[in-house]
This record gives C-alpha cells, sequence and structure tokens, in this order.
C-alpha cells in the first residue's frame, strides 16, 4: 500500500472547547472552503487554488466528508458534509450538517459568533502547476519572487473550522438551527491576501532551497 501524504493549512489553535449546554442545537453550517485564485503562502512558496481543484473528487466520493476541528483526525468529527457548490469566480462552497455532542455544539456556537469562523482544508496533491522564481531574484522577505505552485486537481479528504486560516477568504457564512435554501450565492468580496513575513538570513534559505533539487 503505498503512503499518502495529506496537505493541510493549519496554525495552532487559539481556542480552547468547554462544554456548553443547549436548548436548541445548531444543526446546519455552511461557508466557503476553497478560494479559487488566491495566493497564501506556505512557509517557502506561495500556494493557488485552480478553479474546480476538488471537482472530481468530490464527484466520486461514495458519502459525505467529515468536518473536523483543526485538522484533529484523533477526535470525533463535529459534522458530515451534505452539499457541495464549486463556483468558478469564487470558490468552493459547502453545507454541513452538525452533531449533537457538546464539543461540536459549542464549536458551532463559536463559529457563529466568529471567534472560529474560518475553514481549512486537507487534501492530497495530484496536479500541480509550479512557476520556479530566478535564483538570484528569490528572496523569503518578498512574496512577489517566491516560487508560486497552483494545486490543479486535488483530493479533498476533510474539511475543519479553525481560527486562524491559511486563505482569509475562507470562512463561514451561516450556522442555523433549521435547513435553508444554500446561501453561498450571497458572495462576499475577495479579500487581499495577507503574506507571513519570514526574517531568516537569505543566503541560508536559498542554500536550502537549492539542496531540494
Amino acid at each position: 500500500m503505498r503512503s499518502v501524504n495529506i496537505e493541510r493549512r493549519i496554525f495552532e489553535p487559539a481556542v480552547r472547547l468547554v462544554d456548553v449546554e443547549t436548548s436548541t442545537n445548531l444543526k446546519w453550517l455552511s461557508g466557503r472552503a476553497v478560494p479559487y485564485d488566491e495566493w497564501t503562502s506556505v512557509r517557502w512558496y506561495l500556494e493557488a487554488m485552480a478553479p474546480g481543484v476538488f471537482d472530481k473528487s468530490l464527484a466520486e466520493a461514495a458519502r459525505g466528508l467529515p468536518l473536523l476541528l483543526w485538522h484533529d483526525g484523533q477526535r470525533f468529527p463535529i459534522g458530515l458534509s451534505q452539499s457541495w457548490d464549486s463556483i468558478e469566480s469564487e470558490g468552493l462552497y459547502g453545507r454541513w450538517r452538525l452533531d449533537d455532542a457538546p464539543e461540536a455544539q459549542r464549536a458551532a456556537q463559536l463559529a457563529k459568533d466568529g471567534l472560529l469562523g474560518w475553514l481549512s482544508v486537507g487534501f492530497v496533491p495530484l496536479r500541480n502547476s509550479w512557476e520556479i522564481a530566478d535564483d538570484d531574484a528569490w528572496n523569503p522577505d518578498d512574496a512577489d519572487t517566491l516560487d508560486r505552485c497552483t494545486r490543479v486537481e486535488a483530493r479533498l479528504v476533510e474539511t475543519s473550522l479553525v481560527s486562524t486560516p491559511a486563505y482569509a477568504a475562507a470562512e463561514v457564512l451561516t450556522v442555523r438551527t433549521a435547513a435553508r435554501r444554500s446561501t453561498v450565492h450571497a458572495l462576499r468580496a475577495k479579500r487581499d491576501t495577507q503574506v507571513p513575513t519570514l526574517a531568516p538570513h537569505l543566503a541560508q534559505w536559498r542554500d536550502w532551497r537549492r539542496s531540494l533539487s
């Protein structure tokens, strides 16, 4: 059996979950799981998701995909995907049915309140398109000089609620107690991509990058 590495876009969680009493459970969550054609920094390169990057894998999926917390596969899922809507100019939108467990309800309430207001995906890359920067120009302190990787096709494994997303436009749109007609067509304007500033010595970064080839 071939080992497959799952790519995840996540930072350390900033919210601790505790039990919560709810009189009316939250049942449905919707949001944009992936914005298309937006660049984000993934350590030493920039990454973007091509329109329809997950369409093939979602069409072939035999069942719904889990909604997790911070990509933690050791915990029970807090929800399960029910539908997907891939909009070429905007991104991949999803709707998830939430579990009734206290941890899932606490996470849903935090998402509704904006504390866990973003989404992040775990995926297996299948086809990528790379733009390799000129070696002399490559500088981790200047995002315009970094290598660029467009994910052309990938297999979606899971989606997670997070407090610090890789893509700022991957956000929760609604958290509801009852199912409603999809709201994903109420599109929001794209935000400027925020690229974290890196501060290692430039020569050391370039030596490390050359060692990868």
